[in-house]
């Protein structure tokens, strides 16, 4: 029974931690990234923002993954990430210090309160309170059923024989919390597990130390394995790794050679003592990132890039599996990746129409346009495996709607690719090749079609960024006025060549098919059928 009560107390704390993780990252997935960015413009910075996003993001995996994706497209530089990083394993460990507070006695009291935020509460921000303390009930709960189990055989003669013969190999109790780590990827929940232990009265300090060091360590291989498949990211690990490294075994042999007198000052029982020890840690850790400029090199040199031969992808795909471990994450990972899809359409719009104001079609154009095109429908083909591995039970209603709409967005791409694409090079080439003596007489005409479009393309870009529905019932007014002046001037300019007609008519077809994704967000709105 015993048994069960321990093994029903670790789902508990993982149950917990994970409802914890997937609340905050509902409420902050979005702007996380954002509000990260703009903390690494000084190393300084950068570690403050690690440490609040770790306090409001609980996870390991996830700070990781965010980290990483900051070192693309030169967002941040390499050693202010490293300092995010460290700085967001020293806020995790915000909660291994409530957690200390033996506040299990308390359980039933959140569970009442949460629960009846979540259960009878409507309105989104209560809700979501009452969720993060349902959650935080969880742990205490299961914590309380190690602590029970833990008490209950304590007394047991074989099992102090187990301890006392564990206290003999002390090192079993650091690769014991490493293993476990690695397991359910939380050090917080590995932590968690031996502070409910320390019940049976046969886990010494000592122990108990040795086991946070071990939960350190398991930390740095999560947060590698977690980035493994990037080279970027195995680098930060690898640099978290170096770094952290010596500094458990530093620990190590205060704790076993000098003893733990050195840290009997450290405020509390055993439980906070052990807590403080894991915030220490991480902190001393953090004066890493003076050393980032050799971790960086040694780090590459550990990590060397791989050689490319030739029909290689020099692009790696961008969106790393384990984000759907965080599905709000996961919706705006692959955001950011629709983004940039609309960013190389307007280069290509661009590259085309500045063909029609100079009157001639550059060199090598066609072949700028293809591989364009080709790396967009590569990175659809990408999105929507992604996508549909999103958990649609996991999402909020405003990220449910964002990934709706980028299933529309991504329907819809392979027509506009074309049309955007190929199609209007051919129709470009053949009104500058056969008609270019008359184009003055249509250029401006064509020119203001494609920056309609263009204005139309943002005004959808925004929306998707920002989740405003006002912004998608402005996006089918603008569909509307485009599609009437559009029709207008094709009707009134008769001597229009074909080729500047059927330009005419892209521009026609991508602005309808760019304005569908807008009903997702306006089906429920009176009249958005007319619009």
């Amino acid at each position: 029974m015993q048994f069960v009560n321990l093994i029903g107390g670790i789902l508990l704390i993982l149950l917990g931690l994970r409802t914890l993780r997937k609340r905050f990252a509902r409420v902050m997935g979005g702007d996380l990234l954002d509000w990260l960015q703009d903390f690494t413009r000084t190393r300084a910075k950068a570690l403050l923002g690690g440490v609040a996003a770790g306090i409001v993001m609980p996870s390991s995996t996830a700070m990781a993954l965010l980290s990483v994706d900051m070192t693309r497209d030169s967002r941040a530089t390499w050693r202010n990430v490293l300092a995010v990083l460290l700085g967001a394993q020293l806020g995790i460990t915000v909660l291994v210090q409530v957690l200390a507070f033996n506040l299990q006695d308390y359980a039933g009291l959140l569970l009442a309160l949460g629960g009846g935020l979540f259960l009878f509460v409507e309105r989104s921000r209560p809700k979501g309170m009452g969720q993060s303390l349902l959650a935080l009930a969880f742990i205490l709960l299961g914590m309380g059923f190690i602590s029970q189990a833990a008490a209950s055989v304590g007394g047991d003669p074989a099992i102090e024989d187990l301890f006392a013969a564990l206290a003999a190999l002390p090192m079993l109790f650091l690769f014991g919390a490493l293993l476990l780590t690695l397991l359910v990827q939380s050090s917080t929940a590995s932590i968690a597990v031996a502070l409910g232990l320390v019940a049976s009265g046969q886990v010494s300090l000592t122990m108990l130390l040795l086991w946070v060091i071990g939960a350190n360590i398991g930390l740095c291989l999560t947060a590698l394995i977690a980035g493994w498949n990037g080279l970027d990211s195995r680098r930060l690990g690898l640099a978290v790794l170096l770094i952290k490294l010596p500094l458990a075994g530093l620990s190590v042999f205060l704790i076993l050679i000098v003893g733990e007198q050195w840290l009997a000052d450290l405020p509390g029982s055993s439980h906070q003592q052990a807590a403080w020890a894991h915030t220490l840690f991480n902190l001393v850790a953090c004066l890493g990132i003076l050393l980032a400029g050799p971790l960086e090199s040694l780090s590459k040199a550990l990590a060397p890039p791989h050689e490319t031969t030739d029909g290689e992808d020099a692009n790696p795909p961008r969106l790393d599996p384990l984000l759907l471990q965080n599905p709000a994450l996961a919706t705006n990972a692959a955001l950011r990746e629709t983004l940039r899809i609309f960013d190389t359409l307007h280069v290509m719009r661009e590259e085309i129409m500045s063909c029609i104001r100079a009157g001639c079609v550059r060199a090598g154009l066609r072949i700028s346009v293809t591989r364009r095109s080709q790396r967009i429908l590569k990175i659809r083909e990408e999105m929507m495996r992604f996508l549909d591995a999103v958990p649609d039970d996991a999402l909020g209603a405003e990220d449910s709607s964002l990934k709706e709409t980028m299933d529309d967005f991504l329907r819809e791409l392979p027509l506009i690719v074309r049309t955007l694409g190929r199609e209007l090079l051919d129709e470009t080439e053949t009104l500058l090749g056969k008609l270019a003596e008359a184009l003055p007489q249509y250029r401006d005409l064509l020119v203001e079609a494609s920056e309609r479009l263009g204005r139309q393309m943002e005004s959808v870009a925004r929306m998707l960024l920002k989740e405003e529905p006002e912004l998608g019932r402005e996006i089918l007014r603008n569909k509307r006025e485009n599609s009437s002046w559009l029709i207008r001037h094709k009707r009134s300019g008769g001597d229009l060549p074909t080729s500047a007609w059927e330009i005419l008519d892209d521009f026609q077809q991508l602005n309808r098919r760019l304005s569908g994704v807008a009903y997702v967000y306006c089906r429920d709105e009176p009249g958005a059928d007319d619009l």
